[in-house]
């Protein structure tokens, strides 16, 4: 097969799908905005070749660079990005050279979450009640319906980007001094954000499946600038599994990474929030394959330069991520936090700065087969300095 790869070298450890497709026989070529020699070398050898754009946001000499590259290898099979932020670009480019998957008209239904409502319905789901807001007599209408709080996000977006609580008459008053057209509102719930992820073949048939927990929600830890940890389930709660497969079914998916995002009330009831066509965010991808002593890159080009991707095996470990940041004093300091995580690290970095605010500034990925030891070192992490 022949795939085109969008912003090769972003995320860091994305290189790996092209890397594994052209080991495997396959034809990897890239489209970015860093010169060649400036690739990381790993990049460089991912890939059999490579254009140059000024600015990936120029669609159009995207579809240049993209029509040398087809040219040069005899067409192309696919386009991915594996990224939220280009999958508008990758359907343009399937568009113009008539390649398979997601086209412009496909990708509403994709990143607005309020057509994502039907498809939940249609997976025999109960949404969260939620409508989009026109005028802020819409705000006004959906309080006096549903009460505080409330809260109003973009209707296009990832995550709790740009989400706003609501929770009282001088709340709503300070929201409509920034109001815009094109909130959508929903009535707000408490609880724990729990992800159903994975990859379908070709059939549509779900390959590779597994669940995330956070500690709290990211929009929190964004506006609150607090730390977080999340973990990978060694079992995917049935409800949650029941959801999500109904959501992929829904959507009628092919050959593609999924991730989608749910809340659970303190009392059990599960709520679907939004939908991701893409792999969940750097570098959960690797917590996948520690949970599962599996390669998911491997695996991702074994399906696509075969038609079958190779049996995953379910999860021997609780993985987790957890992050700190450098303005929040913490009980124990790193070399401690190091000495007490012990065997069951698995390595500490740096955080990328473009996640900072929601991944911290640093971090730990631990691994082990209790959960009672990974929640333990996760708080021992994370423990507050109490003066």
């Amino acid at each position: 097969m022949r795939w085109l790869f969008l912003s090769p070298e972003f995320p860091p450890n994305y290189h790996l799908f092209a890397w594994h497709l052209k080991e495997m026989g396959g034809v990897s070529v890239g489209i970015g905005a860093t010169p060649f020699h400036l690739l990381p070398p790993a990049v460089q050898q991912s890939l059999t070749l490579y254009r140059i754009v000024e600015d990936l946001h120029d669609t159009e000499a995207v579809l240049v660079a993209a029509r040398e590259l087809a040219h040069a290898v005899g067409g192309l099979d696919g386009v991915d990005s594996f990224n939220e932020y280009w999958l508008p670009l990758e359907a343009e480019v399937r568009q113009a050279l008539d390649i398979p998957g997601p086209r412009p008209q496909d990708l509403p239904a994709f990143q607005q979450k309020s057509l994502m409502k039907a498809y939940f319905q249609k997976a025999g789901l109960q949404p969260i009640p939620g409508q989009v807001s026109h005028s802020f007599a819409d705000v006004e209408a959906f309080v006096e319906r549903y009460g505080y709080p409330i809260i109003a996000k973009p209707d296009k977006g990832v995550g709790a980007g740009g989400a706003i609580r609501i929770g009282d008459p001088t709340e709503l008053k300070r929201f409509q001094q920034t109001f815009r057209p094109g909130y959508l509102l929903e009535k707000f719930i408490t609880g724990t954000i729990q992800t159903f992820d994975g990859l379908v073949d070709w059939e549509g048939r779900i390959v590779f499946c597994a669940s995330l927990e956070y500690s709290r929600g990211v929009a929190e830890v964004v506006t609150k600038d607090e730390d977080i940890f999340y973990f990978v389930h060694r079992e995917i709660p049935p409800d949650l599994s029941t959801a999500g497969q109904a959501i992929v079914a829904a959507y009628a998916l092919r050959a593609r990474f999924f991730h989608f995002e749910f809340i659970r009330e303190a009392g059990g009831q599960l709520y679907p929030l939004e939908v991701n066509m893409r792999p969940p965010g750097f570098p959960t991808l690797d917590l996948f394959n520690f949970a599962h002593d599996s390669d998911l890159y491997q695996g991702w080009a074994q399906l696509i330069q075969t038609g079958a991707a190779p049996p995953f095996p379910p999860a021997k470990y609780y993985t987790c991520y957890i992050s700190r940041k450098r303005h929040i004093g913490y009980a124990h300091t790193h070399e401690e936090v190091l000495r007490r995580l012990g065997h069951a690290l698995l390595y500490h970095a740096e955080t990328i700065p473009l996640f900072r605010a929601a991944m911290g500034d640093e971090h730990y990925i631990i691994r082990t087969p209790s959960y009672e030891e990974m929640l333990e070192l996760a708080l021992f992490t994370q423990k507050r300095l109490l003066l």
